[in-house]
């Protein structure tokens, strides 16, 4: 009994599935009375896809042409970087030589600057060994001329 129920299940399934590919409407109607509406159109869309996959396998001169391209625009990229490495390293070196001239140009100021001060603090010394020598010589001609007037 239970190989008889088995069988004639085979073959109500065999049946419905030639007959979803062979006659779609049939089994869409069969689909509306159990009320499945969309599994004979599942079933379809399912085969339709596994054709495709199966059918659609590219040819080995596809497959080179693709590898080939894929290579041209890896090539390609590693060009325009390479491009944008040596731009950016040809402003980096312009800004590094700028700075350095600054630096340079800081550099002779503040040695300028150093030498002015230098002068500066010389002739205020100088300044000030004169200003003792004119002190000097006022308190002897002041010492002096009191003396005279003695």
């Amino acid at each position: 009994m239970l190989l008889k129920f088995i069988l004639i299940s085979v073959i109500i399934i065999t049946s419905y599935g030639a007959t979803v590919f062979l006659n779609p409407s049939l089994a869409s109607n069969i689909d509306s009375t159990i009320g499945l509406h969309w599994f004979s159109e599942k079933l379809r869309w399912g085969k339709e896809n596994f054709d495709n996959a199966i059918t659609d396998i590219p040819s080995l001169n596809e497959v080179r042409t693709w590898a080939l391209d894929a290579k041209e625009k890896f090539l390609e990229g590693v060009d325009t970087t390479k491009e944008t490495i040596d731009s950016v390293r040809g402003w980096v070196q312009k800004a590094e030589n700028t700075y350095n001239e600054a630096r340079e140009t800081m550099d002779q100021a503040k040695e300028t600057f150093d030498q002015a001060k230098e002068t500066f603090d010389s002739v205020t010394g100088k300044v000030w060994e004169i200003q003792w020598v004119v002190d000097d010589i006022q308190k002897i001609w002041s010492w002096s001329w009191s003396l005279e007037r003695e």
